[in-house]
């Protein structure tokens, strides 16, 4: 199968960067059996309800049994469409052998937040209800990086303008950059994210999928229909739209950002963050790197929240007035500061706001 984009999923290039074969082994495994390892949603609420006496039963508008098989039917879809992802590299790490130990070891620090977290990324990214999240968040940035570098100005465009996207996740932000001709460089670390981007990019279809993303929890629900509602992606033909570009202009690098350009220096135009930050650890070092890769007047520009999902595993938690003076002292001007509250991970027909205050900021290399 003929593919545009390289990401190199291969036991070849763990091999050559010395990392392991079995991540993305792992987690093409733990697509094939998201079914399988998320039985318990569905036997818990069966297990709830059969805790009811029948005079209560008996007062609801619905057969509980009917609710639990949507909740299967929903899972379904949403292992329908692990395992065509997977099915792509099953084979490519076939010789790798592991214990069912092992897979079980992994599949528990994993499988929840793939159930959860990662399909609802998911529908912000390539769905037709995402583009309201889109439209918040990596509209304005990418609105942001033309007001430097216009994509309509041909002689900027003819000189090649190298944008590096840290934490791209599916690659909805390099896929639009593409599109207006950008040179792009995807840096993610996450082979859940690379594996579905991988297939997404190179060969999906419009709507070809389905999903159902919030079929986990009926909690906060206004209706049955947002939990159990199917949504389609990718919301655009990405291999059409992307036919036209030259083949190099979505590369791809696979290995936290710090990790992986330690040694590059001044070489690009542009760098962005979209909701990336979060997982960072040491935000002093990456400011630093940030810095370090972009070329002189380069700019850096930011969306995203002021969380860190390390801080109870040795991350450093910095205010916006902390890491803003950071920033300043790391060798930027700051251009631009706005603190805009943004929908995030929104659910139609959820009853709690889903909505985050945003950090926007660019900053150019002096």
């Amino acid at each position: 199968m003929t593919e545009k984009f390289n990401f190199d999923i291969t036991p070849e290039y763990f091999k050559r960067m010395n990392i392991s074969a079995d991540p993305p082994y792992m987690y093409a495994l733990l697509f094939l059996n998201y079914e399988y390892y998320n039985y318990y949603i569905p036997e818990k609420i069966e297990e709830n309800y059969k805790k009811l006496d029948k005079k209560y039963l008996d007062k609801l508008p619905f057969k509980y049994q009917d609710k639990v098989q949507k909740v299967k039917d929903g899972m379904k879809i949403n292992q329908d469409f692990f395992t065509k992802i997977a099915n792509l590299y099953i084979n490519t790490f076939k010789y790798v052998k592991v214990s069912k130990e092992y897979i079980d070891n992994f599949q528990h620090a994993e499988m929840n937040f793939l159930g959860k977290l990662y399909l609802e990324y998911l529908t912000r990214e390539w769905t037709e209800e995402g583009k309201i999240e889109r439209e918040k968040t990596i509209t304005p940035v990418i609105q942001e990086l033309k007001n430097y570098y216009d994509y309509s100005n041909q002689s900027i465009m003819d000189k090649g303008i190298n944008v590096l996207v840290i934490g791209a996740k599916f690659c909805r932000v390099p896929y639009e950059l593409a599109k207006l001709g950008y040179n792009v460089e995807a840096n993610e670390r996450s082979y859940i994210y690379l594996l579905v981007a991988d297939y997404l990019l190179n060969h999906s279809k419009k709507n070809e999928f389905s999903i159902c993303p919030r079929i986990s929890s009926f909690c906060s629900s206004f209706t049955e229909d947002s939990v159990t509602k199917k949504h389609y992606l990718p919301d655009v033909d990405i291999v059409d739209d992307l036919k036209n570009v030259k083949k190099d202009a979505i590369t791809i690098t696979k290995r936290d950002f710090e990790e992986e350009y330690k040694n590059v220096k001044d070489k690009f135009d542009c760098v962005l963050t979209v909701f990336s930050t979060d997982e960072v650890k040491n935000l002093i070092s990456f400011t630093e790197n940030v810095n370090k890769v972009l070329k002189k007047g380069g700019i850096w520009i930011n969306i995203g929240g002021l969380s860190n999902l390390y801080s109870e595993y040795g991350g450093i938690d910095l205010t916006w007035d902390e890491w803003k003076h950071v920033i300043l002292q790391s060798g930027f001007d700051l251009k631009k500061e706005e603190k805009p509250i943004v929908p995030y991970l929104r659910i139609e027909g959820h009853s709690l706001p889903f909505t985050l205050g945003a950090i926007f900021f660019t900053a150019q290399k002096k």
